[in-house]
């Protein structure tokens, strides 16, 4: 008669367990890790979810950010252009006022200029007239009051 063996040990050097224990044991395993599984699923979903808002957060603050420096520069912006524009109004009157100046002065100086010729023209039609008037003569006169 063929002898009988003895269960082979199992992978560990272990004797082997009932076909029955051990897929109680697989079972258990296997629906432990499924729940490991399922748990870091949804762990990964919600970091998933919570890196797509977080993200889309970041960018709508961005944004915002973006849009108010704009505003800010334009305002900025705004406000030394007036201020430019009115520094350039307050150069235009002064020159405004100083070519009214310089064409007063100027027409004052054209009525001296004027003045000024029409005596040396007086002047010099009184010595014309002086050279060329008949000089009385002196001795005639100084004959007459002799006499007298």
């Amino acid at each position: 008669m063929p002898q009988m063996r003895h269960p082979l040990p199992g992978a560990h050097g272990l004797p082997a367990r009932p076909a029955r224990a051990e897929s109680a044991d697989v079972l258990a395993m296997r629906k432990a890790a499924r729940q490991e599984l399922a748990h870091a699923k949804r762990l990964r979903a919600d970091a998933e979810k919570y890196h797509r808002e977080t993200a889309m957060r970041a960018r709508s603050e961005a944004q915002q950010l973006m849009l108010k420096a704009r505003l800010a520069v334009d305002k900025e912006i705004a406000a030394i252009t007036r201020k430019a524009t009115e520094e350039v109004q307050k150069v235009l009157a002064d020159i405004r006022v100083i070519r009214i100046t310089a064409q007063e002065e100027l027409a004052a100086q054209r009525k001296f200029t004027d003045a000024a010729r029409l005596a040396t023209m007086s002047l010099d039609l009184n010595r014309v007239e002086q050279q060329a008037a008949p000089k009385p003569a002196k001795k005639a006169h100084a004959v007459a009051s002799r006499k007298a």
